[in-house]
């Protein structure tokens, strides 16, 4: 009799998850839940503050002028009635969001009217209004309703302990991008071996009214410069590292505060706060006690595996195309000669911040050609308001706009064919003041592709 034998063919071999499969392997949802909310009710919190605090009329329907952003010069400003609902209604889609109830219709309707707020005026703009824009997008497509969310109560087949994890990281990487960037761009003589503009700035006073004695030495002044582009370049990956995370948490907090203590950058360090959680375990909320245990996954509520690889491909693709102009456009100021701080062309959407302080005397000169005699047009507080006359000295750009506004008033009251020259002496970052834009040039006419009006900044 022969025994049969039988002979085992070899195990597969094991091999680790690439990382696009690790984009899609699944992640507790509690993390982002609870960021969800905290955006939310932070930005209910933000807008009600332009409505209760007047700064919706004097930011918005107040000027008469209003400067536009290259290639959205047709975002026009609705009317008074129209514009107050436009935030009321953006009010109560961060209620929405904050509960989680029409997530996703909510997130659509908050970036659509915040984007249009932001585009009204280029002398309103701050990056953090453009941070919100971008979160406000992203969280349209992550589906952070559900847990801890009315919808997930409401409907609870769409309820789910957890998300695929690009969802978490693509938070990551964009609340991330900011700290880098502005780190990046700390990098530079003037912030790191002259302390400037910080020096300037602690020496006189900050808007915040936080008020330390080391703050008006020199050596605070360089402490706070190079401790704020150290933090900046190495507090994400510090989070992300569990050996540095609680650290790098306590300390992230107290910058946070201090920034808060130090200067008038309204909800940007709260925002910040909140994200903190993202970097932390996607799990912490829920071993904390803030967001309810995890359920038990019923039979067939898992969606198909078919139908999700379907998607990878396109999700994939549309996730390296997003994250490609996050990374590229803060470099586009190296298109442009000069210095960005100076002439301001790519400094906007590039996370350039607390980096120039430009102060000094523009006036603008109406110009006959006829008789060559020019006269001070003193009485911009007429087109401009406050804000935006002090954002205008540091931006040549809005300088021209200005220029072609008041030349067709005073064509349209019958002057004829007019000039209008900008007469500027600017000190940058502490320096010796210099003329910022050609005396000469009539800069109604000058053409905004060209840069040749722009006085070179001296060493």
């Amino acid at each position: 009799m022969k025994r049969n034998s039988t002979t085992k063919s070899p195990a597969p071999p094991v091999t680790a998850p690439t990382l696009l499969q690790r984009l899609f392997e699944p992640v507790d949802v509690a993390s982002i839940a609870l960021f969800r909310a905290l955006f939310g009710f932070l930005m209910l919190w933000h807008v009600l503050q332009y409505i209760v605090e007047g700064w919706m009329e004097t930011s918005y329907l107040a000027p008469v002028f209003q400067f536009k952003y290259p290639g959205f010069g047709w975002v026009e400003r609705a009317e008074p009635g129209t514009m107050k609902l436009i935030f009321w209604v953006m009010a109560a889609a961060a209620l929405l969001i904050g509960l989680g109830l029409a997530y996703r219709a909510a997130c659509a309707v908050f970036f659509l009217g915040h984007s249009y707020v932001l585009l009204l005026d280029t002398a309103q703009y701050q990056n953090h209004l453009y941070l919100i824009c971008l979160v406000a997008f992203l969280m349209i497509f992550i589906p952070a309703h559900r847990a801890f969310s009315l919808d997930a109560l409401l409907r609870p087949k769409l309820r789910s302990d957890t998300v695929p994890a690009w969802c978490l990281w693509l938070l990551r990487v964009q609340l991330g991008i900011p700290y880098f960037y502005g780190g990046l761009a700390k990098i530079n003589a003037d912030w790191l071996l002259r302390a400037q503009p910080m020096r300037l700035w602690l020496r006189e006073g900050t808007e915040g009214g936080l008020r330390l004695p080391f703050l008006r030495e020199a050596w605070g002044a360089y402490a706070i410069s190079w401790g704020g582009m150290l933090f900046d370049l190495l507090v994400i990956p510090a989070l992300l590292w569990r050996r540095t995370r609680i650290p790098a948490l306590v300390l992230a907090v107290l910058f946070h505060l201090t920034n808060s203590g130090l200067f008038e950058i309204g909800i940007f360090p709260w925002l910040m706060l909140a994200a903190m959680g993202l970097y932390l375990a996607p799990d912490w909320p829920r071993r904390a006690g803030l967001v309810g245990r995890k359920r038990r996954q019923e039979p067939g509520t898992a969606p198909a595996a078919s139908a999700a690889a379907a998607r990878r491909g396109i999700v994939t693709a549309l996730l390296a195309a997003w994250l490609a102009v996050q990374l590229l456009v803060p470099f586009r100021h190296l298109l442009y000669p000069g210095n960005v701080d100076w002439t301001e062309e790519g400094h906007r959407f590039s996370w350039r911040m607390k980096l120039r302080d430009k102060r000094g005397d523009v006036r603008f000169m109406f110009v006959d050609p006829r008789s060559g005699e020019s006269f001070l047009l003193s009485d911009l507080d007429a087109a401009v308001t406050q804000r935006q006359h002090r954002m205008m000295e540091h931006d040549p750009e809005m300088m021209r706009q200005l220029a072609v506004y008041l030349a067709g008033k005073l064509r349209q009251g019958g002057l004829g064919d007019v000039q209008i020259r900008v007469i500027t002496s600017i000190s940058f970052n502490g320096r010796r003041k210099q003329p910022m834009i050609d005396p000469e040039a009539d800069l109604s006419r000058v053409s905004p592709d060209s840069r040749d009006w722009i006085e070179p900044l001296r060493p």
